[in-house]
């Protein structure tokens, strides 16, 4: 049975998924990415288990929201961009630089992968959903200013993410190779990428 402060918190969901996330990330930290179980979680939130089992069956779905949650949220943090090309791939370079430097998260790419293989190779989760909608903006925005290249922006969007996850999930191993120059070379990528198609030298017209 809950206890009478959980029935309490129960009112007030926000507040509870808050302690709980906040709970499971802590725990993450401390383990140094390594599993942790729903009681640890529990301890650490205050809440009962039957509280924490009603809302999270399943530690995989505390993990997912957590890591949903900080994944938005370093999104939300960078500003904004304008409508030119330059300013659109800035953001999303400072976006993966936010995930890659993000404590948790760099833990779980350099020395946990397989905790986030699940939410990276097995389902399109709703973070993955959200960073494509704001790519998918920010492209729209640049192709009506004449900054991007034409196509479709749900297409382009879904290989700039391609493209910005693989560098993040392989930043650890080729730290040696590019060092301070991983920014730079993931800019310059989706730079070329999203860049306005040069007309072909063959369509140019004849000189006179």
């Amino acid at each position: 049975m809950s206890s009478r402060n959980d029935q309490q918190l129960d009112t007030q969901s926000p507040t509870i998924e808050t302690r709980v996330l906040d709970a499971a990330r802590a725990c993450l930290l401390r383990s140094g990415g390594r599993r942790v179980t729903l009681a640890e979680v529990a301890r650490e939130a205050g809440v009962s288990r039957p509280t924490l089992y009603r809302r999270w069956p399943q530690l995989e779905s505390i993990i997912g929201d957590v890591l949903t949650r900080d994944l938005l949220r370093l999104i939300a943090e960078v500003p904004p961009a304008g409508n030119d090309l330059d300013s659109q791939v800035t953001r999303i370079v400072a976006v993966a630089e936010a995930i890659r430097d993000d404590e948790l998260l760099s833990e779980l790419i350099k020395n946990q992968p397989d905790v986030l293989a699940p939410y990276i190779f097995a389902r399109f989760g709703s973070s993955q959903r959200g960073a494509l909608q704001v790519i998918e903006a920010g492209i729209a925005a640049g192709q009506r200013a004449g900054e991007m290249r034409p196509g479709d922006p749900a297409v382009l969007a879904a290989m700039v993410l391609t493209l910005t996850q693989a560098a993040i999930q392989s930043y650890a191993q080729l730290a040696p190779i590019l060092g301070v120059s991983w920014s730079a070379e993931l800019r310059a990528v989706l730079l070329g990428y999203l860049a306005p198609t040069a007309r072909p030298a063959a369509l140019e017209p004849a000189p006179e």
